[in-house]
């Protein structure tokens, strides 16, 4: 066995002489254990001892002590122990201090008296030494399927006895028991992903995190193990039976092709993946529930099989052929019907309140009137704007690339993510062409109203961790940030990805987050699932949706999105100045009431919203018709990334057309302006707001029994 420190550059193999152990005697006693501190730990794992975890394997999984093998108690615990523990090593519990008794004399049992000690803390290790702990990688069968699929090089190894893989195995699996994989663990390459898989989980756990406390970078185990496979009828290999031919594949065309000739498709996809988008007419059928429902499939048409990148499919098409079924695969999956611009039910998403400007891609603006209610816009009534296609990304398989000038290159899982320490967030992003139809003369894109702007709590990792684990070099300048989604553009020759860039400055101090939540819930698939990049205070063309790539350079980033829109071109002496957009400006907007109602004369209460990127709100001022600027009252206190409700209580008595008109002032100084700075591109347009409101004068009403009545007289109106 070969253990390593990762806080030491020691190595030595089982056997060895290794270094000396001092080992106190009566440090254990009855039931007492010597109780140590983290440091003490550390120090005595530099020394050759070896960190058992006996807790439940969904507590280890989800957290435990870097370089920890993995042993439970509640299964064959003292024949794993003697399958991975060197006799010659002592031994430190680091799981739960209540189980320390049970398993130090469980461990006496089976001969290793060398228990030093148990960490006297696990839980302030998990949640304040992020350097210290990690978690384990478990898949499920349908992972699996995905994995086999996409990674040539994944080293599967079946660790049961000769007696259970007698009965059958898995395609591809190395057998290598358990004992013999502790003993030759460089029978394994380490460089090369590796999947651990045993009867029902719990010898593989064994033996993943065995591989990983002997350097295995790659490692995760089968959840349910073999009988799961087995169980959803998948395909197996037994000795007595000849390895069955994999499934025929067609692509995606050519199954479309099958569709339009009477041909089923069936969906192995779990709900979730479904309702991202689907072929018209697919059946739906996840991979784990096949097997019990194949008495319901057709046995009189050909059946298509497809998942979301070709992996669950081909391994539910292998188990229908066996069955006696006419299926084939889809090559690709979902991911290559798309690819290939073929019709699919999108989402159904909801837009009620919604200004839709354009559905492929999808741009709509948030009405005003939904703009009134609480702090958070619910994910439902929250502005899109897109710039391709949305992009469907697979969350087992995603992954977030840290690359460039830094000193560790990460590859980070969505789990991943969702085990280091997390932030909430509430933030407005608000699109930076957010009140272009104000511009005159107009100005080029969409032409939003004042609706593209929406405030969220968002959920995610801070950008200055995963910045701290790469490890910026100090030649590092710009931090770009690439998303998923990609397409033509007319002044590009080739297909453009959307990316954007951050000064290394601001990346370090903005507060930004890699958002996987949004109000609450998973990021809806229009707001950049499974992770987008958030922000605060800058125009939301910063928060990159759909992320999948973080690359710091030494140099400014020039993307077309950097360099060619989403910027300010001016004219100043004649020549044409550039300038990113990057911090919102100042704004203010009425929400109540709304652009030419019809109001009566007397008490009015005038409400709305404001921000800015540069700080928070000092004051909004309304005016109507050609009256003063009067102060209107903040709710609440004064927010630094989201936008401050404020209102007034006032009152108008003449009839007749007057203008409401509201600015807002931000405690950096900056006032909304008059007029909107008109730049070609028209963003940044952040003028006053101006809205017409006609007021109706009510005559008092009548008292005569029977003629009760609210009579009324308009002043001068609009056109009907």
């Amino acid at each position: 066995m070969e253990i390593i420190n990762p806080e030491a550059s020691d190595r030595w193999p089982a056997g060895a002489a290794g270094p000396v152990v001092r080992r106190e005697p009566h440090a254990v006693s009855g039931q007492s254990l010597v109780l140590l501190p983290i440091a003490e730990v550390l120090s005595r794992r530099a020394a050759g001892a070896v960190l058992l975890d006996c807790r439940e394997p969904a507590e280890f999984t989800a957290g435990h002590v870097r370089g920890a093998v993995s042993v439970g108690l509640r299964g064959e615990f003292e024949q794993c122990a003697g399958a991975v523990l060197p006799p010659d090593r002592d031994v430190v519990l680091v799981g739960d201090v209540a189980i320390a008794a049970e398993a130090t004399a469980r461990l006496g049992r089976a001969g290793y008296e060398g228990v030093m000690g148990q960490l006297d803390d696990l839980a302030s290790v998990l949640t304040g030494r992020s350097g210290l702990a990690e978690a384990s990688s478990r898949l499920s069968i349908e992972q699996l399927a995905e994995l086999a699929r996409l990674e040539p090089a994944l080293q599967l190894v079946d660790v049961r006895t000769s007696a259970e893989t007698a009965r059958g195995t898995l395609s591809g699996a190395r057998e290598v028991p358990l004992a013999i994989l502790a003993k030759l663990p460089d029978a394994l390459e380490r460089s090369a992903p590796v999947l651990v898989y045993s009867a029902r989980g719990y010898r593989s756990l064994v033996a993943a995190s065995f591989l990983q406390a002997a350097g295995f970078t790659d490692v995760a185990d089968l959840a349910d193990g073999y009988r799961a496979w087995e169980g959803a009828g998948l395909r197996v290999v037994r000795e007595a039976t000849p390895e069955a031919a994999a499934a025929p594949e067609v692509g995606a065309r050519a199954a479309a092709a099958l569709l339009d000739a009477g041909a089923l498709m069936l969906d192995v996809r779990e709900p979730d993946e479904w309702r991202t988008g689907h072929v018209a007419q697919a059946w739906l059928l996840p991979m784990g529930q096949v097997a019990r429902h194949r008495s319901d499939l057709p046995r009189d048409r050909r059946i298509v099989v497809a998942c979301r990148s070709g992996g669950r499919s081909a391994a539910v098409a292998e188990a229908l052929r066996a069955w006696g079924f006419d299926a084939v695969n889809l090559s690709g999956g979902m991911s290559a019907w798309a690819a290939a611009g073929l019709p699919a039910v999108l989402p159904g998403l909801d837009i009620t309140g919604l200004v839709v400007h354009r559905t492929r891609p999808l741009n709509c603006e948030t009405s005003i009137p939904a703009l009134i209610g609480g702090v958070v816009m619910p994910n439902a009534r929250f502005y899109v704007r897109n710039h391709f296609q949305t992009p469907q990304l697979d969350p087992a398989s995603w992954r977030l690339e840290v690359s460039g000038l830094v000193d560790r290159p990460l590859r980070l899982s969505l789990r991943e993510l969702h085990n280091m320490r997390s932030e909430t967030l509430v933030a407005t992003l608000e699109c930076a062409g957010n009140g272009r139809s104000a511009f005159d003369p107009p100005a080029e894109g969409e032409q939003w109203q004042l609706g593209a702007v929406s405030t969220a709590e968002w959920t995610g990792v801070p950008l200055a961790e995963i910045l701290d684990r790469a490890g910026l070099r100090p030649q590092a300048r710009e931090i770009v940030f690439r998303g998923a989604d990609q397409g033509d553009v007319a002044e590009a020759a080739g297909p453009v990805r959307f990316e954007r860039s951050l000064p290394v400055t601001d990346a370090g101090q903005s507060g930004s987050l890699l958002a996987y939540a949004m109000n609450g819930e998973p990021l809806p698939l229009e707001h950049g699932y499974p992770v987008r990049l958030i922000v605060p205070g800058w125009y939301a063309v910063a928060s990159v949706k759909w992320l999948t790539q973080i690359e710091v350079i030494g140099a400014a980033f020039t993307g077309f999105f950097q360099t060619e829109h989403y910027i300010y071109e001016t004219e100043r002496g004649g020549t044409v100045a550039r300038e990113p957009v990057r911090l919102q400006q100042v704004r203010s907007v009425i929400t109540q009431p709304s652009a030419g109602q019809e109001v009566p004369a007397g008490e009015l209460v005038v409400r709305g919203v404001a921000w800015s990127g540069a700080a928070p709100i000092d004051k909004v001022e309304v005016s109507i018709g050609t009256g003063p600027w009067r102060n209107a009252r903040l709710i609440g206190p004064r927010h630094r990334h989201s936008w401050q409700w404020w209102e007034l209580l006032t009152r108008i008595d003449s009839p007749g057309q007057t203008t409401l008109r509201a600015r807002a002032t931000d405690l950096a100084g900056r006032t909304q302006p008059e007029r909107p700075q008109w730049n070609r591109l028209g963003y940044g347009g952040n003028a006053v707001q101006n809205i017409p409101l006609f007021v109706l004068f009510l005559k008092a009403r009548t008292t005569e029994p029977g003629n009760e009545q609210a009579a009324s007289t308009p002043g001068p109106r609009r056109a009907r």
